[in-house]
């Protein structure tokens, strides 16, 4: 075992995450769905500093299947990214979890900081019968919406067909984050209309946002508040103050949630034992279930 697949299995056993499979985590006996939703800050590590580079350094060129690896211990079928990285580093990340994957260009190409802006994937072991980039309910978008990321997807599964969304809606400016809500529920209405649809991503809004009620009055399901998370923060990944990251649901899929929660451990915070240990993200990833 290298040093660094070492280091990643005594984090994971220290966390207590190794062995543990579908149903173990979350008591479920007959689950057929697991999902997480995940900004991965492109597979970078957080924070850079002084004392985390050295290692950072080290081990960044291995960071797909770094973080392939910490989440397989929660057994998803369905990862829905944000903030990905080039489209070769997400193959590699599927490659490793098992999965396909259909991969969403940003429409912001980046700058020095981010050199490919912010794009997204949908990774899942589930058939994808298609995919699309920044789909719509009628016409194309307007260039000043989703300069992240937001693509759709058709699942196949055991239950059937599935609609996958996933999105990374503006930081700054709520007012854009307003039209992109309105656009995401119009093609949610269109989809909901041959299967149900999960709406997976960083939402770049907290609970108490007028974004949120529109979900709400849209007839969408938070599943983290409906199974109990709350308020929990799921940003920064170091000390983390705001929840901004989002399963949701339409209601019959809704109906089937079994568990939910923020994975707030290492190797998705640093060790708090280990200063010169760095998260993999400056989020922290949200996983539901459903059975």
């Amino acid at each position: 075992m290298n040093t660094i697949k070492r280091r990643l299995f005594l984090k994971l056993a220290g966390a207590g995450l190794l062995g543990l499979g579908t149903r173990a985590i979350a008591g479920e006996e007959k689950e057929i769905l697991r999902t997480v939703s995940y900004n991965v800050l492109a597979f970078r590590g957080f924070p850079e500093t002084d004392v985390t580079r050295s290692r950072l350094e080290a081990s960044r060129g291995t960071h797909p299947e770094l973080t392939a690896e910490a989440l397989k211990a929660f057994a998803p079928d369905l990862v829905t990214l944000q903030e990905a990285p080039p489209e070769e580093l997400v193959a590699r990340f599927a490659a490793s979890l098992g999965m396909g994957y259909a991969y969403f260009p940003g429409g912001w190409k980046g700058d020095k900081t981010y050199p490919g802006g912010f794009p997204g994937a949908i990774v899942t072991r589930f058939d994808i019968v298609s995919s699309e980039n920044r789909p719509s309910a009628g016409k194309a978008h307007d260039e000043t919406l989703f300069t992240r990321h937001l693509g759709r997807a058709e699942l196949s599964t055991p239950f059937g067909r599935l609609h996958v969304v996933s999105a990374h809606f503006h930081a700054q400016k709520q007012e854009i984050r307003m039209l992109e809500a309105a656009a995401i529920i119009a093609l949610i209405t269109k989809l909901r209309e041959t299967g149900p649809v999960l709406l997976q991503g960083d939402l770049n809004h907290r609970p108490d946002a007028p974004e949120y009620k529109l979900w709400v009055e849209a007839g969408l399901i938070d599943i983290g508040a409906r199974q109990g998370i709350g308020d929990q923060p799921t940003a920064p990944s170091i000390r983390p103050r705001g929840r901004i990251d989002y399963i949701w649901a339409t209601p019959e899929l809704a109906e089937k949630a079994r568990h939910a929660e923020v994975l707030d451990k290492p190797p998705f915070i640093p060790d708090p034992n280990d200063p010169s240990s760095y998260a993999l993200s400056d989020h922290l990833p949200v996983l539901a279930a459903f059975g």
